[in-house]
């Protein structure tokens, strides 16, 4: 098997090394139109940006993307967490597969990312950089059907994100027992149904408070949680700072 695999090996890279450049590939990313794709160097600057990369970014074209980092186009707490991952990876060589975050552009809104980082090493092994992608999951459209037997669970769960979790009740709806969504979801989403709700109703949370001037525990109850200083500490955990801290931050003077 060992042998098989190197042959194999050898021949992909010896096909590739034949290529003149990569701007067929850069072709191919930009014709996926709900995939973002992007590289960063070891300073997570830009260095690839496909179509769907450069409209998050509200850029009209990649030259206005390269060279600059996700501070220069989005919140400081998404930039901070998308900047802390690349490091993490640059360091460690362990890539995230499938993880969920918050959609880089829209600043407390419900909808969510899931994406995939893998580290880029130059011809003497070093990590050079970070490769990505990453598509949403969007509350106000229907789940991409790439999800399979999760597009309607995650439909639903962000149309129900307030209410008690009832996993049974999700797993019936996409026809799998309750042991089988559970260990499928993880797999799939690299969490669990139960953190991935937490995310949702954080998501929501950070939208109220920058929207409105209820109060800390009515947006608690609100978005699903019953105990208020659970909340503080989740949001905390989560964000960074405080719900209080985070409205402050948003809206001055608040």
């Amino acid at each position: 098997m060992y042998f098989i695999t190197m042959n194999v090996q050898k021949f992909k890279h010896a096909f590739l090394n034949r290529l003149s450049g990569f701007e067929v590939f850069e072709q191919l990313m930009d014709l996926l139109p709900d995939v973002a794709f992007y590289v960063k160097d070891s300073k997570s600057r830009f260095v690839m940006s496909n179509q769907r990369h450069n409209e998050i970014c509200r850029a009209a074209s990649e030259f206005q993307v390269i060279g600059k980092t996700d501070y220069d186009f989005f919140p400081k707490d998404r930039a901070d967490l998308y900047v802390a991952r690349d490091r993490q990876i640059m360091r460690t060589g362990i890539p995230t597969i499938n993880v969920v975050a918050p959609a880089p552009e829209e600043e407390g809104s419900n909808r969510l990312i899931i994406g995939s980082k893998f580290p880029l090493k130059d011809r003497q092994g070093k990590i050079i950089g970070v490769a990505g992608i990453h598509r949403s999951v969007d509350e106000t459209r229907v789940t991409p059907q790439s999800y399979g037997p999760f597009a309607k669970a995650v439909q639903y769960i962000h149309e129900h994100y307030s209410e008690p979790l009832n996993t049974r009740k999700i797993a019936a709806m996409v026809g799998l027992s309750h042991r089988q969504f559970n260990r499928r979801f993880h797999r799939f989403f690299n969490t669990s149904l139960c953190r991935y709700l937490i995310r949702v109703r954080i998501n929501a949370a950070c939208r109220l408070l920058t929207e409105t001037d209820r109060s800390i525990t009515e947006i608690a109850g609100e978005v699903g949680f019953y105990d208020q200083s659970h909340f503080s500490r989740t949001f905390t955990r989560l964000m960074g700072l405080s719900p209080l801290k985070y409205r402050k931050r948003h809206i001055p003077g608040a």
